[in-house]
């Protein structure tokens, strides 16, 4: 079952630009725009998936947004209003993609990556060659101030415009985002370099600065403990051509691992893609047909909403061998969707043990909808773990928690492999007992 890779995006970033004169004005009555507000949130209300689950009062989110909408002074506020309305949701699968017209100016980010690393957002990555390589911008610094307003302000802030399904996933999203912003201005940082130093620069954003996502990969390391690196389960994202061609690479990569003592898969920032690749992985981990996560559908009839019957899944084994020691998950906040399924699969059915940080909690399998002009998508369906726990809004837990730290950042560790080495080859030793 396809399911989009989750792209989720900081509304108020989306909406800080308006660059064409014909979406600043006022080109609705306030009754159109209370009717189409209304239509979007009628519609939202018959197919959404997760109202219960969330305790959700959309009568008056409704209230409240559709008011605004009618009340807009501007096509810009009247689009804020219809997009913070979808976002009352907060459900990673749920937003506004497309509007009616163009919103104006394009939107990037310097060539720094960011992580909130203890609380506080840190420099993780700086791209080879760039600006903020030469400025002197270097991996392990604080974010301090952004253009003069205190980081931690503006981290906050950014957090309540994000579209997630979980607080902590919401914090990582908006610590990604801090530096985003139009493309035609710089953006002024002032970072810290932990022992009192603080470099004030001047960054240019860039366009296309969506994090590298890392192909296919596989390794054997010390103690012959193998690791494959799995960060996507879209074969387009990983730039390969097909389905089939990503089914080869992950199949490459076992045959590399074939033989360990144990093995760890990285699904750190895995943002999903295609429950069925996500299944063609798991068949080459299994012996026997397993129970992987269930699910039921919202559907809409003569008008009327109602619940599917749960559906069960299983994935059967798949190859010509299956890997059968032990197995370790690294996880963090950013495994999203297809990538849940995969980890609460294999997690809940006994056969991996997770380390790293609870997953995003967002699997809702969304449908795309259009209200005049207005392109969004909301979840349709529900997706149970085998325990009967949902994964939206609670994601899937570590075994072993862990966290990076600031020293570790430093000092150029991966910690969460680092332990997941460790449990590895604590639970081969017993395996082989």
């Amino acid at each position: 079952m396809v399911r989009r890779t989750v792209f989720l995006v900081v509304a108020a970033a989306v909406l800080a630009a308006c660059a064409f004169p014909v979406a600043c004005a006022g080109s609705y009555a306030a009754d159109e725009r209370r009717s189409i507000a209304t239509q979007i949130w009628e519609d939202i209300k018959l197919r959404y998936s997760y109202f219960h689950d969330k305790g959700m009062n959309w009568d008056e989110v409704g209230r409240v947004y559709i008011g605004a909408a009618e009340a807009a002074e501007s096509d810009r506020q009247f689009f804020a209003a219809i997009a913070g309305m979808v976002r009352e949701l907060r459900d990673g699968h749920s937003y506004v993609y497309e509007y009616p017209q163009p919103l104006g100016g394009s939107h990037g980010s310097p060539a720094v990556e960011l992580a909130l690393i203890e609380g506080r957002p840190v420099v993780v990555g700086v791209a080879e060659g760039s600006d903020a390589e030469g400025l002197g911008v270097a991996v392990g610094m604080e974010v301090l101030r952004v253009d003069g307003m205190d980081a931690g302000q503006l981290l906050r802030e950014l957090e309540g415009g994000v579209t997630a399904s979980t607080p902590w996933s919401a914090r990582a999203i908006a610590a990604r985002a801090l530096l985003a912003g139009p493309l035609d201005q710089d953006v002024e940082v002032e970072l810290g370099d932990g022992g009192g130093s603080v470099l004030r620069v001047r960054l240019a954003r860039r366009s296309g600065t969506r994090r590298k996502v890392d192909p296919i990969g596989a390794a054997v390391l010390d103690g012959n403990i193998g690791y494959i690196r799995l960060a996507s389960f879209s074969f387009g994202v990983l730039g390969l051509g097909s389905a089939k061609e990503f089914r080869k690479a992950f199949d490459a990569a076992m045959e590399v691992v074939r033989g360990c003592r144990a093995l760890i898969i990285d699904v750190r920032g895995n943002g999903g893609g295609d429950d069925r690749l996500a299944g063609a992985c798991a068949g080459r981990l299994l012996s026997e047909a397993t129970d992987f996560p269930r699910f039921q559908f919202r559907v809409v009839t003569l008008g009327k909403g109602w619940f599917t019957p749960v559906f069960r899944r299983s994935v059967a084994p798949r190859g010509l061998w299956q890997f059968r020691g032990p197995m370790v998950l690294c996880i963090d906040e950013q495994v999203f969707s297809s990538a849940e399924h995969f980890v609460a699969g294999l997690h809940d059915s006994g056969r991996a043990v997770t380390v790293g940080q609870t997953t995003a909690g967002s699997s809702g399998n969304p449908v795309s909808r259009e209200v005049a002009g207005f392109k969004y998508q909301i979840s349709r369906w529900r997706e149970y773990r085998t325990t009967g726990e949902l994964i939206e809004g609670r994601g899937v837990p570590a075994d072993v928690e862990v966290a990076p730290t600031l020293a570790g950042v430093l000092a150029g560790r991966d910690e969460v492999l680092e332990k997941a080495v460790e449990v590895a080859i604590n639970m081969s030793e017993i395996y082989l007992r």
